[in-house]
């Protein structure tokens, strides 16, 4: 399916992006108070309890547009990443 991204997810997942996303930079960064708030708005794109994820990457990334300071899920996801264990030194 051209346009749409396939996600297997496990606890390791679920712990991870709660790991990241915690309630400050959600609030600093995002026009929600938590992770949690973010999926509950997001649910029409995607099932975030479901074991495989699939969403259109456009309208994704047009709900992160909107209602984040970030131009992508991907740019939420590498930022959030990179302030939780620090940004990967490049050579």
């Amino acid at each position: 399916m051209e346009g749409y991204v396939y996600v297997e997810v496990d606890e390791k997942l679920r712990h991870l992006l709660q790991l990241i996303f915690t309630d400050e930079f959600m609030r600093e960064n995002t026009n929600f108070d938590n992770f949690e708030a973010f999926q509950y708005s997001s649910a029409v794109i995607t099932n975030w309890k479901s074991e495989h994820m699939v969403y259109a990457k456009l309208l994704m990334d047009n709900f992160v547009k909107e209602s984040t300071c970030f131009q992508s899920w991907d740019e939420m996801v590498m930022t959030a990443s990179d302030q939780k264990f620090g940004k990967p030194k490049t050579a």
